[in-house]
C-alpha cells in the first residue's frame, strides 16, 4: 500500500494558446524548477521513502508504504508547491491524494526511446479525484480514509468535506493556504490571486479556491479578506473587473460557504 498524489494545473491549457511556444516553455521550465527547488530545499532528494516525477504541467508523488510519516511529507510537500505556484509560476494547482497499490516503472531501451509505466489502483483514484468530479477551484483532494488518518494521527492540518460522489463515497479537501497566507508580505498571495482572477474573468475556480482558503475562518478575517479584494480591484483594475468579480461571485455554485458570508457582508455595508 502507497499514497499516491496526481497534481495538474488549473488553467494551462487555456494559458498556452495565449503566448507563444517559447513563453510556453519558459512557463513550464519556472514550473518543474519550482518543484525541484521545494523538493530539495525539504531534503526529499535524500529521502528514499518518497519518489516523484514531473510532466509538462503535472506532478506525481509517492510514497514507499502507507505510514503515517510518509503521509506527512507528502502533504507537506505539496503545501509548499500549491502555494509557490500561485505566487511565482501564476498556476493554481488541483490534484487528488489516494491510497492503495501503485508502481512507477521505469527503463531505458533505447537513447531516444525511453520506457516508463504509472500501474495501480492508487493512482487511477488520484488522477479521478482531479478531474472527474467537478470540483472547482485550487484544492487538494482525498477520500475518507486519508481524511481520518489525518485527523487521527496527524497535527496541524485542517480538512473539510467537499461532496459525496454519486458512488456514495464522501471526498474531503485540506486547508492549504489560510489568511497568513494570503496577508503576509504586504499581500502578496492574495493580490496574485486577485491579478489572476481578473484575468480570468473571474471564472468559478478563484472562487472555489477562495473557499478553501477562509474555511472556519472568522466573519471578522472573512471581511478583512473582501474588503482588500474590493478595494484592489478598485484602485488598479478596469471598474469591469470589480462587476465580473461581484457578480461571479454572487453565482457561484463551488463557493456556497463563503458567498452566504459575502452576502452577508454586502447586506452590512448597504
Amino acid at each position: 500500500m502507497r499514497y499516491v498524489a496526481f497534481i495538474d494545473t488549473l488553467g494551462f491549457k487555456q494559458r498556452i494558446t495565449k503566448i507563444s511556444h517559447e513563453e510556453a516553455v519558459e512557463v513550464i521550465r519556472q514550473f518543474n524548477q519550482s518543484i525541484y527547488n521545494i523538493w530539495r530545499d525539504m531534503g526529499l532528494d535524500r529521502d528514499e521513502t518518497i519518489r516523484g516525477r514531473t510532466f509538462s504541467d503535472s506532478v506525481i508523488v509517492h510514497s514507499q508504504d502507507d505510514s503515517k510519516e510518509e503521509l506527512e511529507k507528502i502533504i507537506k510537500f505539496l503545501i509548499n508547491i500549491y502555494k509557490e505556484s500561485i505566487i511565482n509560476c501564476d498556476l493554481p494547482l488541483r490534484g487528488g491524494l489516494a491510497n492503495g497499490s501503485f508502481d512507477d516503472i521505469q527503463a531505458i531501451e533505447f537513447d531516444n526511446l525511453q520506457k516508463g509505466l504509472l500501474v495501480g489502483t492508487a493512482f487511477i483514484d488520484a488522477y479521478l479525484l482531479e478531474s472527474d468530479n467537478g470540483i472547482k477551484g485550487s484544492k487538494l483532494l482525498f477520500g475518507q480514509e486519508i481524511n481520518l488518518k489525518i485527523e487521527r494521527q496527524l497535527s496541524g492540518f485542517e480538512t473539510k468535506k467537499v461532496k459525496v460522489d454519486p458512488n456514495g463515497r464522501t471526498i474531503y479537501e485540506l486547508k492549504w493556504g489560510d489568511l497568513i497566507y494570503l496577508t503576509e508580505s504586504n499581500y502578496e498571495a492574495l493580490n496574485k490571486f486577485i491579478e489572476l482572477g481578473s484575468k480570468s474573468k473571474w471564472l468559478d475556480h478563484y472562487f472555489g479556491t477562495l473557499e478553501t482558503f477562509l474555511i472556519k475562518e472568522s466573519e471578522e478575517n472573512k471581511q478583512e479578506i473582501y474588503v482588500r479584494i474590493i478595494e484592489k480591484l478598485k484602485a488598479d483594475y478596469k471598474y469591469n473587473d470589480l462587476d465580473n468579480f461581484l457578480e461571479n461571485y454572487l453565482k457561484s455554485e463551488s463557493a456556497t460557504y463563503t458567498k452566504r458570508s459575502f452576502l452577508k457582508f454586502l447586506r452590512e455595508k448597504i
